[in-house]
């Protein structure tokens, strides 16, 4: 095992050994950056299986998610059912391909990095956490650190393997992601199995999961035809919506008494016009099209980065119910 690795288990071990040795929120994130920062392993490739809707027969669906990152350049793929989408990121620019949501909307565009919660941020923001005391549970019948790092407008549980110090659950109130089955490429460590389960989408997983070092040339990070550029930065702002009429209830929807909440993948370019916007996830009672429709209609103040008109990519969730 890789000598971080090891020191990382030897920390723990004497923290695990007594009551009184509790680590601090801190040292259980620089541990685990440690112990799974990629960045030192340079140019690599990562490939996994993505099951959307797993061990359901009827609604299970499968791709091919890869990954190749050489520092500040990546180019993100995903396969399925013969379709492929792809972006690229260079340093803190973006080139999406409009109407290819499903990376971005699963969180996918950055995967190989939800595993490092101990990653210093890309960019500044004046919004520091705070932690919890930290305490130990069992996470997959396994003794963990856990504790919740807080923002003004969120929460986050963060559970680490005691003996480890990967990262192995997270959670918040919208969803809860667990990382099972660690593997080594040289000095880092990087889960083989992720599990996530999101609010008003459906579950999936990424199984499989397998880094390699790769020889990565400029050829690979070539912006893909009519991308659009989205730029993120320190002092990023969002749109606003000016206008935004509610989309109608379908009619077979209602007749059959059901609800539904529609999660929509909205890119809009840097004077708010919307330049797409894709229902994610099945569609049997029309509520997606319904919301995507209605959102083709609104209209918005564009976000900005440091003051500037930028093009930006979000979810909207629409939420259909009977009164």
């Amino acid at each position: 095992m890789a000598s971080a690795a090891l020191t990382a288990i030897f920390i723990f071990g004497l923290m695990s050994g007594s009551a009184e040795q509790v680590p601090s929120a801190q040292q259980l994130l620089d541990a685990a950056h440690k112990a799974t920062d990629l960045a030192s392993a340079g140019a690599y490739t990562l490939q996994a299986t993505l099951v959307v809707n797993p061990g359901n027969p009827k609604f299970e669906r499968r791709a091919k998610l890869m990954i190749v990152r050489d520092h500040d350049r990546a180019r993100f793929t995903l396969e399925s059912d013969g379709h492929t989408e792809e972006r690229v990121a260079l340093g803190a620019k973006q080139y999406v391909v409009p109407g290819q949501g499903a990376l971005s909307a699963m969180g996918l565009r950055d995967f190989d990095y939800s595993w490092d919660p101990g990653r210093p941020p890309q960019f500044k923001t004046n919004e520091l956490p705070s932690f919890s005391d930290v305490r130990k549970q069992k996470i997959q019948g396994k003794e963990a650190w856990c504790f919740d790092r807080k923002l003004p407008q969120s929460k986050t549980k963060l559970c680490f393997d005691v003996a480890k110090s990967m990262l192995v659950h997270e959670s918040s109130s919208e969803s809860h992601t667990e990382y099972s089955d660690y593997a080594s490429l040289g000095p880092s460590m990087y889960p083989q199995r992720v599990q996530v389960f999101r609010k008003n989408m459906a579950p999936f997983e990424l199984d499989q999961i397998f880094v390699t070092p790769a020889h990565a040339n400029g050829d690979l990070f070539k912006v893909p035809q009519n991308a659009l550029e989205i730029e993120k930065c320190d002092d990023e702002k969002p749109p606003v919506a000016i206008s935004a009429p509610e989309p109608s209830f379908p009619k077979d929807a209602k007749d059959a008494r059901q609800e539904a909440i529609s999660v929509i993948n909205v890119v809009l370019n840097d004077e708010g016009k919307i330049v797409s916007a894709e229902a994610l996830g099945p569609d049997s009672y029309g509520f997606g099209k319904n919301s995507v429709d209605s959102i083709k209609t609104w209209q918005f103040k564009p976000a900005t980065c440091n003051g500037r008109p930028v093009a930006t990519e979000m979810n909207i969730e629409m939420s259909f119910r009977l009164h």
